[in-house]
């Protein structure tokens, strides 16, 4: 972990063995710790991140891709490749992709700001909505697209990040 400008270092797994890699991160409400998931479902926790449960010796389908933080700080959701979604804390549960046939892997996942839904992204830009949040659009028809994640805003509305490093906003989110 590196911390830069305001960002505060609360922690890494520097020196502790992991068997499957890091690939995710999200921060807490107070910007006062973060929780890691590695792509066996395992949840580190740094700061005040409380550790609300993992998928450590549970069967996933796929591996992991990643998490987010439920907008009270008091629980996360983490997101697998096929669209598997877990809830923890207080994290509500408003259905996933799980038991359905996907032409790319999901690669993210972003809270409504009054946690009462989600937004999963894929790698070709596809965008799927479950409980309050809203479809502004996606870029899964451009076809040409390689997205690694979405970003979420205190408004409605998210971002999609490619891996050229190029931003697409969707919704009110300027």
């Amino acid at each position: 972990m590196f911390s830069f400008g305001d960002a505060k270092f609360y922690g890494s797994l520097v020196g502790k063995h992991l068997n499957p890699p890091i690939v995710a991160i999200a921060r807490t409400a107070d910007d006062k710790g973060y929780w890691l998931v590695a792509a066996d479902g395992g949840v580190f926790s740094f700061g005040d991140a409380k550790f609300y449960g993992s998928l450590v010796g549970k069967h996933l389908n796929q591996p992991v891709t990643g998490i987010v933080a439920a907008p009270d700080g008091h629980g996360y959701w983490l997101v697998a490749a096929d669209g598997g979604v877990f809830s923890f804390g207080s994290a509500s549960f408003n259905g996933s992709l799980g038991a359905v046939d996907l032409d790319r892997r999901v690669v993210g996942i972003g809270a409504t700001p009054d946690g009462h839904g989600y937004w999963l992204v894929a790698a070709g830009g596809g965008v799927f909505s479950f409980g309050d949040a809203h479809f502004y659009g996606s870029l899964g028809a451009t076809g040409s697209v390689a997205v690694m994640g979405i970003i979420t805003n205190a408004d409605a509305g998210y971002r999609l990040i490619t891996r050229q490093g190029v931003a697409y906003a969707f919704g009110t989110n300027p």
